[in-house]
């Protein structure tokens, strides 16, 4: 019979992993900043390209480049995924390491999937998700580049679009299926933003198109053009809903959520 002393050491000792939400810009880095993490391993795949980009010689700054910078930034990202994947997490799962998986969670599947894989071998798991306009999640992309002298990544903007959508979208299920250990913050720009997807796509999409790129023929132009079509009334839908409101109203502020976070990590 194992002894209760022994039954308590095992629940204190088990891993713990930190899962993050949240759209490109939404500031999920600055409420962890101010917690004591030395301690835990931070896998977060924009660190990895930014080292590719030391590498290989492509520039972080998408937004404003050409086609053969952003073929080598995506041949980038998906190096880093598949490292992600198949190498790091594989190695801290085997050896039973407390960790933050520092990304945006837009796949509500791969990320319910790790969920179960890690609870399946002993890891207590959290999700700290930040939520942010679509706006100022456009605004801090369009800035980033600059603001951190070239050391950061600025997307396309189109990027940012998909991505916003697919995390928002996924609040009630990450809330859902977290349970107690979901802890949602606000984290939105100081003023009134914009809900009209028209203006949103004039003012922060229509500038930065792509203009030198691989032209596509008509059956995949319809199918892009589909895509985009669906995008905006999904976009458009959501800045009409109430789905905003939701969010804002199940979260709290960043000193709870660190002080939520700190006591889980324990």
């Amino acid at each position: 019979m194992i002894s209760l002393i022994r039954l308590l050491e095992e629940i204190s000792s088990s891993p713990k992993a930190l899962i993050l939400a949240g759209a490109p810009g939404s500031g999920k880095g600055s409420i962890l900043r101010d917690l004591d993490l030395k301690h835990l391993t931070t896998l977060n795949l924009d660190d990895e390209i930014i080292k590719l980009s030391k590498e290989l010689g492509f520039t972080l700054n998408q937004k404003n480049t050409d086609q053969e910078n952003r073929s080598a930034f995506m041949k980038a990202m998906q190096q880093a995924t598949g490292n992600l994947k198949n190498n790091l997490l594989p190695s801290i799962i085997e050896k039973k390491e407390s960790f933050i998986l520092d990304g945006t969670s837009a796949s509500s599947r791969n990320t319910i999937e790790l969920k179960n894989q890690l609870e399946s071998v002993g890891y207590d798991v959290m999700m700290l998700y930040v939520y942010t306009d679509l706006e100022t999640s456009l605004q801090r992309n369009e800035k980033r580049f600059e603001k951190s002298q070239g050391e950061d990544r600025s997307l396309m903007p189109n990027a940012i679009l998909g991505t916003w959508k697919s995390v928002t979208q996924n609040f009630d299920l990450y809330k859902k299926e977290f349970g107690n250990n979901f802890v949602s913050v606000a984290n939105t720009g100081e003023n009134e933003t914009m809900k009209d997807i028209e203006k949103i796509l004039q003012t922060y999409i229509h500038p930065w198109k792509i203009k030198d790129g691989v032209k596509k023929d008509e059956k995949a132009q319809m199918r892009s053009d589909k895509g985009k079509q669906k995008l905006k009334q999904d976009l458009d839908t959501i800045l009409k809903s109430d789905d905003v409101t939701n969010i804002i109203n199940n979260s709290v502020s960043k000193e709870e959520a660190q002080s939520k976070i700190t006591q889980f990590l324990r």
